[in-house]
């Protein structure tokens, strides 16, 4: 999704439904964010927008926690060439599946 190889709707499928709609729009603004920055590179060309010749975004850290029985949050840490960000996602178990309900990127 931040590299571009999947497209942020991927997300639909791994959420509640009530939920998809609010993790999808934050993992486009997100994927948007990356986008912005970049092409905010010097000699950024076009032919990079799907990441190819620009630096991955890459997980440097994430710490776990574990609220309630089938609920998971995570903090994750990431970069891109010299900017970090953090994200924070919540997931919950339903139905033998874990699905996201909350994705955020600071």
């Amino acid at each position: 999704m931040l590299n571009g190889y999947r497209p942020a709707a991927h997300l639909r499928g791994l959420s509640l439904p009530k939920e998809a709609p609010s993790v999808v729009t934050q993992a486009v603004a997100a994927t948007c964010r990356v986008a912005e920055l970049r092409r905010a590179r010097p000699g950024w060309r076009a032919s990079d927008r799907r990441g190819r010749g620009a630096k991955p975004v890459a997980t440097i850290g994430t710490h776990l926690c574990e609220p309630r029985p089938g609920a998971v949050e995570a903090s994750v840490l990431l970069v891109t060439g010299e900017r970090t960000w953090a994200m924070a996602l919540r997931l919950e178990r339903h139905d033998q599946t874990w699905c996201a309900t909350t994705l955020r990127l600071v």
